[in-house]
């Protein structure tokens, strides 16, 4: 089949290779921007260099001895046991710690690296890596896609596309905090999108070594997130109807990893469909996983359809806990989050798959592998927003090879018009994602690296009275009368992190910041007014008070990003 062209090929590699430094260098500045570098000396915490140090001792459990207080309870898995008794979200069984996430990326980064320096990879890195090598992996399983589909794309659009599969999915949020939980996401993320190249290759050529290869990618996605495995299932039906016995190379890989992980589970909970969620050391209803229909509703609304908290602050997007129309179930876990569709409106262009030619088969399947997972994390009950990661890059994925095929038999009103609507919808995503990936679950920047953020906020903040900025110095002389209600007398910060003093009835005086707070008795006296002296030092990052024109309190503050500079009364 003749490609129909729309524009010219010409600097299509050009803007790939651009396209993808700067989805680089964004991931890698994103992954330490909270304040975690790159550190490759010493000894790590994290869960999966406990279990790369398994792997290489030849055990798959963590070399972590349990609390012999935690060992003596009836039962320590109760969700009331203090955590400081418990490794937290690790796994109990038979007096020894696991963990339930997945081995996949301990096995792909964590030991070989092991093994072979003798220390601990950074996680942070780690992540990096795969959700590079994700993207990588997506942006080519799209160009043969889309060379499938009969069309090919100019500069322009490519571009466009590029920059879709490159922030309007979830990644960026996922990138600002790493721990356990991100590194098995981003590890599905690698598997999965490796798994449709590799598809997408052996789909065009029938060359037998790609398809075994996509089995192998989409078998070790299981490693990482069990339901994931739901995409390998489909294909391979798909490919035992449409090739008979020529699809067992991709059947023996996938059916391999899969026995793998089964041997895993047995070797550590003699159930090899044991991920270890029923002796999870966690927080109350996460023990195990229960889909319930009441909670795909409210699920649905989150995951897809819950709408950001809007600031007029800096990085003015932040992820939001509302409650679902109908209000949410019990027994329910909610995270603050955004809904899918307003990180990758580009979602809107899905129907458009319909016209995409030899390649419509594989997208279908992704399509209903979206699905599938959407409506599985749906019912259980948890909405947190790193799970988004686990369809919203393949909804982009199916809706850029659809607008590929769409724009390339426009007449050119129509065509410039939807290319139009396309770039408003891709950089709204990437404002939002952006917008996320600064914010992250709680602020880690602000907190972690207030200077950093602070220096940020200023280049993107053009209006002053909601300019951040760092440690600002402050001095304030007001009167104040005794009440019998609570008074605010100062507010400070920004609205995510922000700092206040306040008088409590009948006479307490609380200074609060950043989870701190310093209280004292004060005398008011009834009737005449007192003098309130209130100061900043941003050299001691320190506040004083004085009332009447005596010392009532000092708080250490510390360092404090802060809107010009603190307000009395509060505006914000």
């Amino acid at each position: 089949m003749n490609p129909r062209h729309w524009g010219t090929r010409h600097g299509g590699t050009a803007v790939f290779v651009f396209v993808a430094l700067l989805v680089c260098g964004y991931y890698r500045w994103e992954v330490r921007a909270a304040g975690h570098e790159f550190d490759w000396s010493g000894q790590k915490p994290g869960y999966y260099n406990f279990l790369a140090r398994a792997f290489v001792s030849g055990h798959t459990y963590l070399e972590i001895e349990p609390r012999k207080e935690l060992l003596a309870m009836a039962n320590p898995w109760s969700p009331t046991v203090p955590d400081e008794l418990k490794l937290f979200d690790a796994v109990l069984y038979n007096r020894r710690y696991y963990i339930y996430h997945g081995p996949g990326p301990a096995i792909l980064l964590f030991a070989p690296w092991r093994f072979v320096t003798k220390r601990d990879l950074p996680e942070n890195f780690a992540l990096f890596l795969m959700c590079f090598g994700g993207w990588l992996f997506s942006a080519l399983a799209m160009r043969r896609l889309i060379r499938l589909a009969g069309v090919s794309t100019g500069p322009v659009l490519e571009l466009l596309l590029l920059l879709a599969l490159g922030f309007c999915q979830g990644v960026p949020f996922l990138l600002n905090r790493v721990w356990v939980y991100e590194i098995a996401i981003g590890g599905g993320f690698f598997f999965v999108s490796g798994g449709l190249y590799f598809l997408a290759r052996a789909w065009e050529s029938g060359v037998r070594r790609d398809l075994a290869l996509a089995g192998l990618f989409l078998g070790a996605a299981i490693s990482c997130r069990p339901h994931l495995g739901l995409l390998g299932g489909l294909v391979l039906v798909q490919l035992l109807l449409r090739l008979g016995r020529r699809a067992i190379p991709f059947a023996i890989p996938f059916a391999f990893a899969g026995l793998l992980v089964c041997g895993y589970n047995f070797a550590r909970f003699e159930d090899p469909f044991e991920f270890g969620t029923n002796y999870l050391l966690g927080g109350a209803y996460q023990s195990a996983v229960r889909p319930r229909l009441e909670n795909v509703f409210p699920g649905l609304y989150y995951l897809l359809g819950c709408e950001p908290g809007l600031s007029k602050v800096f990085p003015w997007v932040r992820s939001i806990a509302r409650i679902a129309p109908g209000g949410v179930p019990r027994h329910y876990t909610l995270e603050p989050l955004v809904g899918g569709l307003w990180m990758a409106p580009f979602a809107i262009f899905l129907p458009l798959v319909a016209i995409t030619g030899r390649a419509r088969r594989i997208l279908v399947i992704i399509l209903a592998h979206v699905a599938g997972i959407l409506l599985f994390l749906a019912s259980t009950g948890w909405s947190v927003p790193r799970y988004q990661v686990d369809f919203l890059p393949l909804a982009v994925l199916v809706s850029c090879v659809g607008v590929a095929a769409a724009l390339a038999g426009m007449p050119s009103f129509f065509r410039r018009t939807l290319t139009a609507l396309l770039a408003t919808t891709v950089v709204f995503g990437t404002a939002v994602n952006l917008a996320l990936g600064v914010a992250g679950p709680i602020d880690e920047m602000l907190t972690e690296k207030p200077a950093r953020y602070a220096r940020i906020a200023t280049w993107f903040s053009p209006v002053e009275e909601y300019r951040p900025s760092l440690n600002p110095p402050f001095h304030a002389t007001f009167q104040i009368r005794k009440r019998p209600a609570r008074q605010i007398l100062l507010l400070g910060g920004v609205p995510s992190r922000p700092y206040q003093l306040v008088l409590e009835p009948p006479g307490l005086l609380v200074s609060s910041f950043g989870g701190r707070d310093q209280t004292v008795p004060v005398q008011i006296q009834d009737g005449a007014p007192t003098l309130c002296d209130v100061s900043f030092e941003p050299a001691s990052g320190e506040l004083q008070v004085r009332l009447g024109g005596e010392f009532a309190l000092r708080h250490r503050i510390g360092t404090m990003v802060s809107i010009p500079p603190m307000v009395f009364p509060p505006r914000h």
